[in-house]
């Protein structure tokens, strides 16, 4: 039985903790951000909380702050439904489901596991409000032009806040439209030699456009095309063969695990490279950068590999063979490979910021946290069973995970802004502090 604690009125208002059958700690000093509660000071220890027999009980013998239940101090103590739990000057109310998990018991819990705070003011709406407008070709180049000496805005000058994408959605239209052309001219003329085309053009169209969209998301400016490109053809290309190294000298993995290794293989193939190809660069600080730069490998990965699969589809099953699969990857793409590096990459930015790449950063929880879950979902994905067949998806497993994927990567760009204004901020201070006292 998992029950909600959630504190009603103090600091720490509007703060939901869910608690099963596990004892949890809940303080200033856990490594858990979902547990963590402002009214304890580190030096005050923590309270220990867990479930007996559906029932929450309280333990404060770890804690030099006075703790009350119905105004009455406690050491141990069950909390239920009616009662008021004091500590400090917050109260805290203990909320029985009546049956089973509650969606926001799930949303705490998935908070717990990633260890990154809930999306606020985030709509979905706003962020694509600009697919539809009409943008000129002018607007279109400029969308391009980041990165350069003369094309990265001072940190003062940044717009931060969620970016609003709308190039990738007309790169997409037209790698559509090519592809379709393509096909049709097969089907018209019979000419084998359009067929490397279609793979080729099939196989990048989706994964470079959601590319395009991790581009106009990095909010700083501070990447250019040129550098992107890089990443998507050597990192794509050296993190196939780095995994396909890491199969042949891991074999035990698949031994035991199928095709869910791919999942611990793969993802650390792609995010090694990486951190070899761009980590040790310390111009690039920011979360965003990461985010950007495992889109870029995961980008190359996974339009390499879709190509693979659609030529041994068509010496396999023929033309319609590889077209289907052609097809089936692209629409599963931007679920796959390309947000699972981008996660991971960004979570070790999160880690890094400025400094070099060092192999002590992936001992942090706040990446392993976020890393074990791509892994986890990528070992899912890859599992031999089906959760409900669905048109166009194949299943609705892929959906599911697609969306959890792409959940914890708005979490991340939500901490990237929140890097960048904190950064904007310490600027304005350090400048103000710098300026001349007038006497």
């Amino acid at each position: 039985m998992s029950i909600m604690l959630e504190c009603v009125a103090g600091k720490d208002e509007h703060r939901r903790i869910a608690v099963d059958g596990h004892a949890i700690k809940i303080g200033p000093a856990t490594a858990q951000p979902a547990l963590v509660i402002t009214e304890l000071e580190p030096s005050q220890g923590w309270l220990t909380v867990r479930v007996d027999d559906g029932t929450l009980v309280m333990d404060a013998s770890s804690c030099s702050v006075p703790i009350y239940i119905n105004n009455h101090e406690v050491l141990t103590s069950p909390l239920r439904e009616k009662d008021v739990l004091r500590i400090g000057s917050s109260i805290w109310r203990a909320r029985y489901a009546a049956v089973g998990l509650t969606a926001e018991m799930v949303k705490e819990q998935f908070t717990h596991l990633i260890g990154l705070e809930e999306l606020k003011d985030f709509r979905l709406s706003v962020i694509f409000s600009d697919v539809f407008k009409k943008h000129t070709t002018e607007e279109m180049e400029d969308q391009l032009i980041t990165g350069t000496s003369r094309h990265t805005p001072a940190l003062a000058d940044l717009e931060v806040g969620w970016a609003k994408p709308w190039l990738f959605a007309r790169l997409l239209a037209v790698s559509a439209i090519l592809a379709f052309v393509l096909y049709a001219g097969f089907e018209i003329f019979r000419n084998v030699n359009l067929v490397p085309g279609l793979i080729f053009v099939g196989s990048f169209a989706v994964p470079v456009s959601t590319l395009i969209f991790f581009l106009e998301m990095n909010v700083p400016r501070n990447v250019s095309i040129f550098q992107i490109m890089q990443l998507l053809f050597i990192g794509g290309i050296t993190s196939l063969i780095v995994a396909l190294i890491f199969y042949d000298r891991f074999d035990f993995f698949s031994s035991f695990l199928g095709a869910s290794a791919a999942g611990i293989i793969e993802e650390s193939a792609k995010l090694l490279i990486v951190a070899l190809l761009i980590g040790r660069v310390t111009r690039y600080p920011w979360i965003l950068n990461g985010l950007l730069f495992g889109a870029a490998v995961g980008t190359g990965f996974g339009a390499f590999e879709s190509a693979g699969y659609a030529f041994t589809a068509m010496l396999q099953g023929g033309f319609g063979g590889g077209v289907t699969s052609i097809a089936l990857r692209g629409v599963l793409a931007p679920f796959g490979h390309i947000v699972w590096t981008a996660d991971a990459a960004a979570a070790l930015w999160l880690v890094k910021g400025s400094l070099p790449f060092s192999w002590e950063m992936l001992k942090a929880p706040a990446f392993l946290r976020v890393f074990i879950a791509v892994v986890v979902l990528h070992m899912i994905w890859d599992a031999p069973f089906v959760l409900l067949p669905l048109p166009v998806v194949v299943d609705l497993k892929f959906l599911l995970l697609g969306v959890l994927g792409w959940v914890i990567c708005f979490r991340l760009v939500q901490a990237g802004l929140l890097q960048l204004n904190k950064a904007r901020q310490q600027q304005a201070v350090t400048e103000a502090r710098a300026l001349p006292s007038v006497e």
